[in-house]
């Protein structure tokens, strides 16, 4: 598809006359119908001026992707959908969206972090345990590490014995 037909297209998509992507992007409504029939090109400051004011990436504009930046990077296709309607509405109302969205992204982000930590595994705490020891006993034979092991473990279970 041409450039001038992906910038008819995209204007109707919006809701958008002519007049409306005058208002919009403040490139004359002659130069518009000059885009959209073919008849001219425009400068990369008025195609960046025409995609901000559509609401969609420069390479769909120019290049007609199917799938243009954020929809490359957005895989929820009903959130993509949604943001292409907050896309078309009044500048306010995009604004609000704006605020409700930072503030569930930091109620998240906060959450994230007050998360309680999952518990490490009793294998992760024993290794971490022993690789202390084994800074600590660097001075140490193997065969003296050994023997205070094997203490340890034979006093480790006597306790557990003794409390069945």
């Amino acid at each position: 598809m041409t450039f001038g037909k992906n910038l008819s297209r995209f204007r109707k998509e919006k809701g958008l006359t002519q007049e409306g992507l005058v208002k919009r992007s403040g490139v004359a409504i002659s130069q518009i119908r000059r885009y959209e029939t073919d008849n001219s090109s425009p400068t990369l400051d008025v195609v960046i001026r025409l995609a901000k004011a559509l609401g969609v990436s420069i390479d769909e504009l120019v290049f007609d992707k199917a799938t243009g930046i954020a929809a490359s990077k957005i895989m929820d296709r009903e959130l993509l959908e949604q943001f292409e309607m907050v896309s078309a509405l009044d500048e306010d109302e995009r604004e609000a969206v704006k605020k409700i969205l930072e503030g569930v992204i930091v109620k998240h982000q906060v959450n994230k972090m007050m998360r309680p930590k999952p518990e490490k595994s009793w294998s992760q705490r024993f290794r971490e345990i022993t690789d202390r020891l084994a800074k600590g006993a660097k001075d140490y034979s193997q065969e003296e590490i050994d023997k205070v092991i094997d203490e340890a473990v034979t006093a480790v279970r006597s306790k557990a014995h003794a409390h069945n």
